[in-house]
């Protein structure tokens, strides 16, 4: 066990020794990350933490890993900190063969790596996490917060999970939202119609969080970058963009299938993205727009009541549709880019458009980044569908009501969730994104 004893090749833990070790590991356990200056029980600042050597104290059997020629063994290159629960654990006889001296050294190497990393980086490289995670149809996956914050650290940030967040960030937690899975009684309904309430409910819940964290955050200039993490049914994911205030930096990941991570994979290739008119019916107040991103949207998928309108489809280029199509920041970047240069292009056709039906097939980060860029003030409103029982529903209108109030330069935007193809129903809360959550500026 490590102490501040003598042996044959060691002595005692000098001050400046023990301080460079607690340092150097952020004052966190290399083993399992704790935090050893505090008590859980009592929420005081307490020393817990143990210095432990790798090589053991004692040139001796006796001595954990201790037969070795190694001199100053008290070093601080030789002792690591440590929570007791693990010191007794990997200096227990019948862990030794586990816990070697270079699988000790790594773990040393690569905690306190980690830890120089994360204090180097500047204030302006926090960031901080939104999570929202829900069911698709009855299957969630996990999105943690330590996944998150490895993403983020991965992208060269540190993740804020201020105080008022209860360290956990900004989390929007739908999977008990009432009316995602379908029960008997629901069966004898459409699935565009058993998907209304659900909307309702989970819209509503963004909107609450939206409004009581990450508002008071931006205004009081405590969020100054966001890092989202979205898993839900797209068209929630395309209203969750469409909350996010355009004036704070976003960065939006994408869960990775190959490893379950959020990280983007620096090797994956880049694609690029082409829009080609698809149906070449004159310009009218609705039109259509198939995203074969992830899949390909088939021409008898389309609703026929949406297939006379004029129609484009934007696509990979130069490679096929797949699930695991944006694997590379830059991938989301050209479709970020393919998209906005479609909304402009409509915002310049010779007649005003009023409404954009939307029939996605796209990843998650797109689906967020969609959203993010509709501007309702400059964009026709989005009929959102979704693929239910093998067709396309509406199920989500993002749109803005004539008539609603101000607020600074944008009109408040109203959010309505639509049983099937048939009549729509206001979402509750005709809620505004722009303007409203601006941080403070000079006077």
């Amino acid at each position: 066990m490590g102490g501040t004893g003598s042996g044959r090749r060691g002595g005692k833990i000098s001050p400046k020794v023990r301080l460079e070790v607690w340092v150097r590991c952020g004052g966190r356990c290399v083993i399992c990350n704790r935090n050893l200056l505090d008590g859980g029980m009592t929420a005081r600042t307490l020393w817990l933490g143990e210095l432990a050597h790798i090589v053991g104290r004692h040139d001796s059997t006796r001595s954990p890993r201790g037969k070795s020629a190694l001199d100053h063994r008290e070093s601080a290159d030789n002792l690591m900190l440590v929570c007791a629960d693990d010191h007794a654990e990997f200096d227990a006889p019948g862990a030794l063969d586990v816990y070697t001296v270079s699988t000790l050294r790594e773990l040393k190497r690569s905690h306190e790596d980690r830890i120089r990393h994360l204090t180097g980086l500047s204030e302006d490289r926090a960031t901080t996490v939104l999570r929202m995670v829900g069911q698709v149809h009855g299957r969630e996956v996990e999105l943690s917060r330590e996944a998150a914050m490895t993403a983020v650290v991965a992208a060269k940030r540190y993740p804020l999970f201020l105080e008022s967040y209860s360290r956990h960030g900004i989390e929007i937690d739908l999977r008990h939202v009432l009316g995602e899975s379908a029960g008997p009684t629901d069966m004898m309904s459409d699935p565009g119609e058993r998907s209304h309430s659900y909307f309702r409910n989970a819209t509503a819940l963004i909107d609450d969080v939206i409004e009581r964290q990450l508002k008071h955050g931006i205004v009081t200039n405590a969020v100054r970058h966001l890092s989202v993490f979205g898993f839900a049914r797209l068209p929630l994911l395309v209203y969750l963009g469409s909350r996010l205030d355009d004036t704070v930096p976003t960065e939006i990941h994408q869960r990775q299938r190959h490893d379950e991570s959020w990280c983007w994979q620096e090797t994956a290739p880049v694609v690029d993205f082409t829009t080609r008119l698809d149906h070449a019916a004159p310009h009218d107040r609705e039109e259509v727009v198939v995203l074969s991103i992830s899949g390909t949207v088939n021409p008898e998928e389309i609703p026929a009541e949406l297939r006379g309108l004029r129609r484009y489809q934007i696509s990979p280029a130069g490679v096929p549709s797949a699930p695991d199509i944006i694997a590379h920041q830059g991938t989301l970047r050209n479709f970020i880019a393919c998209v906005r240069s479609f909304l402009a292009d409509l915002d310049a056709a010779p007649k005003t458009i009023r409404r954009l039906h939307v029939l996605p097939a796209l990843p998650l980060s797109a689906a967020i980044s969609l959203g993010r860029l509709h501007h309702q003030q400059v964009h026709p409103e989005l009929a959102i569908y979704e693929r239910l029982d093998g067709r396309y529903w509406r199920t989500l209108d993002i749109t803005l009501s004539a008539g609603e109030t101000k607020v600074g330069a944008a009109r408040r935007p109203s959010f309505r969730s639509t049983g099937g193809i048939g009549g729509r129903v206001h979402h509750a809360r005709g809620v505004a994104r722009r303007g409203v959550y601006r941080r403070p500026g000079p006077p």
